[in-house]
């Protein structure tokens, strides 16, 4: 059951990350969707023993995250990359 859940999970995200190539923002909504996908199957398969892991892939997932937004607000510095970004 939890696999037919992260598969059908994997293929909309990866179909979406697919369709949101042409934006850096879109592309980091997307990954920031995979990791909730993949917290949520980790909650889901190890009931008794899975907090431990649970708050470290939290906390790895925060950190993607911060620097996926350092990398956007600096690439907005720059007027020259501005289409990169799609705004």
């Amino acid at each position: 059951m939890f696999g037919v859940i992260l598969l059908l999970g994997v293929f909309i995200i990866m179909l979406s990350f697919v369709l949101s190539l042409s934006r850096l923002l879109n592309c980091l909504i997307v990954i920031e969707n995979l990791n909730v996908l993949v917290l949520f199957v980790c909650l889901l398969c190890n009931w008794d023993e899975s907090r431990i892991f649970f708050i470290a892939l939290m906390v790895i997932f925060t950190i993607e995250v911060t620097l996926g937004l350092v990398v956007l607000t600096r690439l907005w510095d720059y007027s020259s990359l501005i289409d990169i970004v799609g705004v």
